[in-house]
């Protein structure tokens, strides 16, 4: 049984390091876009923030997981 508990967190680990990756590569290249668009509405700038803190909550359950980018703990 506890050998099953350490493969579940090793790929929940592996999957939230993914996600980490994918959640910034999409806010990088939305930043970019906002950076080079003339006037950004609301919606959009809405949007940015929404992505950000996607992004933070990803790094903060990272840091309490105690994992990193190589995730092999």
């Amino acid at each position: 049984m506890l050998f099953r508990k350490k493969t579940i967190r090793k790929a929940e680990n592996e999957r939230l390091v993914q996600l980490i990756h994918a959640a910034k590569q999409d806010l990088d290249r939305y930043e970019y876009i906002v950076k080079n668009s003339l006037e950004p509405s609301q919606e959009i700038q809405a949007d940015l923030k929404k992505k950000r803190a996607k992004y933070m909550f990803l790094l903060k359950e990272a840091r309490y997981r105690e994992i990193n980018g190589d995730h092999k703990k």
